[in-house]
């Protein structure tokens, strides 16, 4: 655990700051305006009891590094940078609903194109994400048809013998004969213009081909290449909306009440991907991790549902330096462009909430004793012991059925003792209601298994209920006793269900603890100051962490957080 002593060396200049454990891995990076005000804030207690990440953080670190830059800007990217690079597991990160795949064009003499799930590692230049694996091998299969960009990872410095590529004219075989670099980069180059979104040019391309090929009566050359236009029609959409022909448009859509995110992207009047996230964060979060964190491609314009110009300015002096023109609301842009969003918006959120035809395939992939029509699922939620607190969700045939949410407080405990508090909150719910077809529990193995013991002492036994966990570190389904863990693929429909199920109990559940910790700060001695009402206290508690942050402020800091002078010095005399 970090202690104090640490915060002595630190200027107060802008840079970014980093948490690292025993093993110097980065926990949590950050970045800051002020770095010595910011990193003192988390040792603040006030602060750690409000936000259990902030005391986490704490006290995992055993090390703390930080880089001093110059200005917002370059911290902004210099953060970035280092999540992307080390994806801290404090760091709130965006989760895709499956593995996107990208295009990799490498960086070298003839470079190669290929099909990469990762950015990580590569030299080359990257484009997408794309909606699919299948749809990327069929964009790369035109690729080879119409510019013969090598695709295979042979070494050029001996020449070899050919593949079938270059029998079938689908590569320039620079392994094998001498290619002139010019003419191969002429070409690499129009694979890029296509990657970015000029569709139209290859498809006049292939089009014109097939009419040359049809009048020399080549007609089995020229059947080919219509496959070849069908396919491309069948992988980027016309869209017939006027307004978004001629741009690259990312749109972006985030529903209300659900962590999820809808984006597509849009080149030149073709839907060339549609993409599904989950973050519980705003769309400030996600715009700052898709284009900053994961370095995707920035459009010329980005459309958002709703949007209220809440993006941080420091994101969009970034944005508008890589080329953004603009960023705009998606309904004022064009109404028609707006229903196609929403609709395939609440179709995402019906697939992953609506997870009927998932309970079939759970049953046979978990072993469980019959189809879990209902399922109930437990979280945990407290700090340091304080305000421990349990929530209980229900999900049947599939879908989430709030009504019979269920929240617990446990006063009872004052130290914390996630065992315990999982038995404590099952006695208490089974022994007046009836068990679930699956009973889900939000940890891994040693909280499923305190389930069944406390299951075990009111009369219950794994004959009458299946249990299950997930283990957040790897999404791994554990399962109670020696009964060995189970790793699904990410995109899985079962496991995409169970984290579902196991991020809405512990939004329950964070929900209920942090309305029970806001209370803590109702009465304190700033109701005595005259015009300071609840929502200035709020924000001052926020901003400074305590009482004693407060006093210790100047007038101006003050000042700058409640917007009024007058007050802020009287505020300042009150604690003098």
């Amino acid at each position: 655990m970090l202690d104090r002593k640490v915060l002595k060396d630190i200027p107060n200049e802008p840079g970014v700051y980093i948490f690292k454990d025993k093993n110097s891995k980065p926990i949590y990076i950050g970045k800051a305006k002020k770095l010595k005000n910011r990193i003192s804030s988390y040792f603040n207690k006030s602060n750690q009891e409000k936000n259990e990440k902030v005391r986490k953080i704490v006290e995992d670190a055993e090390y703390l590094d930080y880089i001093v830059v110059r200005n917002e800007d370059e911290s902004l990217i210099l953060e970035s940078n280092l999540i992307f690079t080390h994806k801290p597991k404090y760091n709130i990160l965006l989760k895709d609903t499956r593995v996107y795949p990208y295009i990799a064009i490498t960086k070298e003499e003839y470079p190669q194109i290929k099909l990469v799930r990762t950015k990580k590692g590569e030299k080359a230049e990257f484009y997408g994400p794309y909606s699919n694996v299948g749809m990327v091998r069929n964009i790369i299969e035109i690729i080879q048809w119409v510019y013969k960009v090598r695709t295979c990872e042979r070494k050029l410095d001996k020449k070899s013998k050919p593949c079938f590529l270059f029998h079938l004219d689908k590569c320039f075989a620079p392994c094998y004969v001498d290619v002139d670099k010019k003419e191969y980069r002429k070409s690499v180059g129009k694979v890029k213009r296509f990657l970015k979104g000029n569709i139209k040019s290859i498809r006049k391309y292939i089009e014109e081909s097939m009419h040359q090929y049809a009048k020399i009566l080549n007609f089995e050359k020229a059947a080919q290449l219509r496959n070849m236009l069908f396919k491309l029609d069948r992988l980027f959409i016309p869209i017939g909306v006027e307004m978004a022909h001629h741009k690259n448009v990312d749109i972006i859509a985030k529903d209300d009440e659900y962590p999820i995110v809808v984006l597509l992207i849009i080149r030149q009047g073709y839907v060339i991907s549609k993409l599904t996230f989950t973050i519980d964060e705003d769309i400030n979060e996600f715009v700052h991790q898709y284009y900053l964190i994961r370095k995707n491609i920035i459009p010329d314009e980005i459309w958002i549902k709703d949007f209220n110009n809440n993006i941080e300015e420091e994101i969009m002096n970034f944005l508008f330096k890589k080329g953004l023109k603009e960023i705009k609301d998606l309904k004022s842009e064009s109404e028609e462009l707006y229903t196609i969003t929403v609709r395939n918006l609440n179709e995402e959120v019906k697939k992953q909430t609506d997870l009927g035809n998932t309970l079939k395939q759970a049953k046979e992939i978990l072993s469980l004793k019959k189809i879990p029509y209902r399922i109930e699922g437990i979280d945990i939620s407290h700090l340091q012991g304080m305000y421990t607190v349990a929530s209980l969700i229900t999900f049947e045939n599939g879908k989430p059925k709030k009504e019979d949410y269920r929240r617990y407080r446990l006063d009872e405990f004052k130290e914390p003792n996630d065992f315990d508090s999982i038995k404590t909150v099952i006695k208490k719910r089974y022994t007046k209601h009836p068990l679930p077809d699956l009973l889900f529990i939000d940890g891994g193995k040693g909280q499923v298994n305190s389930a069944v013991k406390a299951l075990n002492e009111i009369g219950f036994t794994l004959d009458d209920v299946d249990v299950v966990g997930i283990a957040k570190e790897d999404e791994r389904i554990v399962f109670p006793g020696d009964i060995e863990d189970l790793h699904l693929p990410l995109d899985h429909p079962v496991l995409r269900m169970l984290i579902f199920m196991r991020d809405e109990t512990h939004r329950f559940a964070i929900t209920f603890n942090r309305k029970l910790r806001a209370k803590r700060f109702e009465k304190s001695k700033l109701d005595d100051i005259p015009g300071v009402g609840p929502k200035r206290k709020k924000l001052l508690i926020n901003h400074f962490g305590s009482l004693k942050g407060i006093s210790q402020a100047t007038v101006k800091e003050i000042n700058d957080v409640i917007k009024n002078e007058k007050i802020a010095k009287k505020i300042k005399e009150f604690f003098d």
